[in-house]
């Protein structure tokens, strides 16, 4: 249905858009607790605020399949929190449902301003309604019957006599306010909607000292009075929790909490809402004038070879703390575009809970590490790995009760969800208790996929046998299921991680349990490289994936076999030569060997000139060339060339049976 909203509330659309969908975010997390913990009358007290505000907002600008679910599921945590009815899995269930068409109809509201018909819900609301009656939940009593039923208790509120039919309409469409706030309410109406036949009946009534309470027959009074108990409970418990503060921090309980409301107050009133493009805008803007610095710097250095003058040494001062100063406002910016990760964690509680009920397995999910922060563009990409990666921990890795208490384990398996800083990085890892990975069973399936040959399965340690998982098509699932085992997703998750000049490491025990670790960049908008020459051309490779630079010897140079190798103290590396992996001319005049990591091996890149570090800002190569393997993007260099950054990874993966010992 299609939804019309005034232009004049078309600001509001967007702020309640954007409050619904935080409280429904949340609302994931605070249902799993809660499930595990039906008991928990603070987090019940919350859940059922959430969606009574959410109701409210949808309320106002008349979005009725909102405010319908949102109703029952309101109705349902007020019965929950007065110990009128126990949770169980299946209430639930339809619960999670009534979240998930929520969501829906948002998300429909925000692309094309329409929503789910009445007609699309019919038999979620019946299933809602029989939740309410004390039915089964897969009841399917009639929709009709129920909104009937529900519209009568609403119509049971009498009110006394004298009282304008208008007056009583806007009573039930806005139950919590008083006649000061629906008069507000009524100023805010279009002025065409706006009935300015009721204004002065209302001020009226306030000005003879009436509220609803007194238009409403004394009979109907006890769901007021509910609300107002509830009321006061929920201002009970605020002046504890202050009072709580307050006793820990100072013995003047009186003057705290209004020292703790202000601070509260001063903190939302410096938060604003920001576009995001408008963050992208500046964040390209930034990148322009990195750009130009590194120009101001390349030619402040040239001028001050060729002419030293007090006028040359001030321009050096000058440029100096230019430097200092992009320097701060590229750091400031960068963290605008970061977010912290608890946006996709806060999904995963809601995932494991379905999952496990779906496979009869017990699982507990323990997540660390949300608040670590992430660019944002990278934590877009960085949720579908993660499914892949969980869905798999929990299908593959964790077994069902009665095996894990064969095997000594507790009953209920563990997925570690974590992520913290390590330089200037981020680790991402998912860490289970479950089977772990036999590599001697991953090399049986390769062997049988003709990927390797029994030799090399024999040469083939553990890290390079799980390296084995990531290959398009490869799976050890016995049978295929729709949560796994069709040989998708874990090809996926390597060339998205790969895409995002991240790396993946993999280490299992079998019967113990597997860790997977996701090593990723802090941004992808602005990086440090190492600057490189090749055939007198210059390229770029990101420093993340540099481990050592080294004088390039011939005497370390050895043939094994048909392939070259370099000797790094003890340690025999593969040695390519940086013109053989871009197929350009080799006038072999090699300089230097760039040592870099490729998964879990170290390589070893010979190359013709090194020209240092710098700091460049990453740009697309459009549409018509962004599939060139090997190149991860352009940059412009301080002094004005265009050069083209290496994507090492993509560059050897022709070399893979070289390197690992895998047929593609």
């Amino acid at each position: 249905m299609k939804v019309e909203i005034p232009e004049e509330l078309q600001e509001i659309l967007e702020e309640f858009l954007v409050e619904a969908e935080e409280i429904l975010e949340n609302l994931d997390q605070d249902l799993v607790d809660l499930e595990s913990n039906p008991e928990d009358k603070e987090l019940l007290n919350k859940i059922f605020r959430g969606m009574h505000t959410l109701k409210g907002g949808a309320g106002f600008l008349n979005l009725t399949p909102i405010v319908e679910i949102a109703h029952r599921i309101e109705d349902i945590f007020n019965k929950l929190r007065n110990d009128e009815m126990t949770l169980t899995p299946e209430i639930m269930d339809v619960i999670l449902e009534g979240i998930d068409k929520l969501k829906e109809a948002l998300q429909m509201l925000k692309d094309s301003q329409e929503l789910p018909d009445m007609e699309e819900i019919e038999e979620l609301l019946s299933r809602l309604d029989a939740v309410l009656k004390g039915e089964s939940p897969v009841s399917t009593a009639s929709s009709e019957g129920s909104r009937e039923e529900s519209g009568s208790q609403e119509g049971e509120i009498e009110f006394v006599d004298g009282i304008s039919d208008k007056l009583k309409e806007l009573i039930l469409q806005y139950p919590d306010k008083d006649l000061a706030g629906i008069l507000e309410e009524i100023i805010l109406m279009p002025p065409d909607k706006r009935p300015m036949d009721v204004i002065p009946e209302i001020e009226k009534l306030i000005e003879e000292g009436k509220d609803v309470k007194d238009l409403i027959k004394k009979k109907e009074a006890p769901p007021q009075e509910k609300k107002e108990k509830e009321k006061r409970e929920t201002l009970e418990e605020q002046t504890a929790s202050q009072k709580a503060v307050s006793s820990k921090s100072s013995s003047s309980a009186s003057s705290k909490p209004k020292a703790v409301a202000k601070k509260t107050e001063k903190k939302s009133s410096e938060t604003i809402r920001v576009d995001v493009e408008r963050v992208e805008n500046l964040m390209n803007l930034v990148g322009e004038i990195v750009l130009d610095r590194n120009r101001i710097l390349r030619v402040t250095q040239d001028v001050e070879k060729e002419c030293r003058t007090e006028a040359v040494e001030k321009l050096v001062e000058a440029v100096t703390s230019l430097d200092r100063t992009v320097s701060d406002l590229q750091v400031a910016v960068m963290k605008l575009r970061m977010q912290p990760i608890k946006k996709i964690f806060s999904k995963f509680p809601r995932l494991v809970r379905d999952l496990a009920r779906k496979l009869n397995k017990k699982v507990q999910l323990i997540i660390e590490g949300e608040d670590t922060e992430l660019d944002r563009s990278i934590l877009d990409k960085l949720e579908d790995p993660l499914i892949h990666l969980v869905r798999n921990a929990l299908d593959h890795g964790i077994e069902p009760p009665e095996e894990r208490v064969a095997k000594g384990k507790p009953e209920v398996g563990t997925i570690r969800l974590f992520a913290y800083h390590e330089g200037d990085h981020i680790v991402v890892g998912i860490q289970d208790d479950g089977r772990g990975i036999d590599p001697e069973k991953v090399k049986k399936k390769a062997l049988e996929k003709g990927l390797i040959t029994p030799e090399q399965a024999a040469q083939m340690s553990d890290k390079e046998a799980y390296e084995l998982i990531f290959l398009p098509g490869f799976s050890t699932a016995d049978k295929v299921s729709d949560v796994s085992g069709r040989g998708v997703g874990m090809d996926v998750v390597a060339s998205t991680i790969h895409s995002l000049r991240g790396s993946i490491e993999i280490d299992s025990e079998p019967g113990r349990g597997t860790t997977i670790l996701l090593k990723l960049p802090l941004t992808v908008a602005i990086i440090r490289t190492l600057m490189l020459g090749c055939n007198g051309q210059v390229y770029a490779v990101p420093l993340h994936s540099v481990v050592e630079i080294v004088r390039y010897q011939e005497d370390q140079v050895k043939e094994v076999g048909s392939f070259r190798s370099f000797m790094l103290r003890d340690e025999v590396l593969p040695l390519f030569s940086l013109n053989e992996l871009l197929e350009v001319p080799d006038n072999n005049e090699k300089a230097f060997v760039v040592i870099v990591k490729v998964g879990e091996k170290l390589i070893a890149v010979s190359i013709e000139k090194l020209f240092g570090e710098e700091e460049i800002v990453i740009k697309s190569l459009g549409e018509l060339l962004s599939d060139i393997p090997g190149i991860a993007g352009a940059t412009i260099a301080g002094d004005g060339r265009v050069v083209l950054i290496l994507d090492l990874n993509s560059l050897l993966s022709d070399y893979r049976t070289k390197l690992i010992g895998v047929k593609r």
